[in-house]
């Protein structure tokens, strides 16, 4: 009987962001600094807040997940030109 030798594998694992934990990170602030702009931005008062609010959480809750996104993307980018690849 021969005897078995185990395997090794070599590997570098690097660490990929989650892209989706990122883009709900990015529509949560979206959301707060859209309901900022709506409490304290230079037309506060002069419609009506529910129509206001809607219309800011519209534009800014995309505009968070997109660069939220777009942070995600930047950090893969970075990790995968530390990580180095092994022959």
């Amino acid at each position: 009987m021969e005897s078995e030798q185990p395997e090794f594998y070599v590997t570098n694992p690097r660490r990929a962001p989650r892209y989706g934990r990122f883009m709900f990170l990015g529509a949560v602030l979206g959301a707060i600094v859209g309901l900022l702009i709506v409490q304290f931005g230079p037309g506060a008062g002069y419609y009506a807040i529910g129509d206001v609010v809607t219309a800011t959480l519209l534009t800014a809750v995309p505009v968070g997940i997109f660069l939220g996104a777009l942070v995600a993307l930047l950090l893969d980018r970075k990790s995968l030109k530390k990580s180095k690849k092994l022959d």
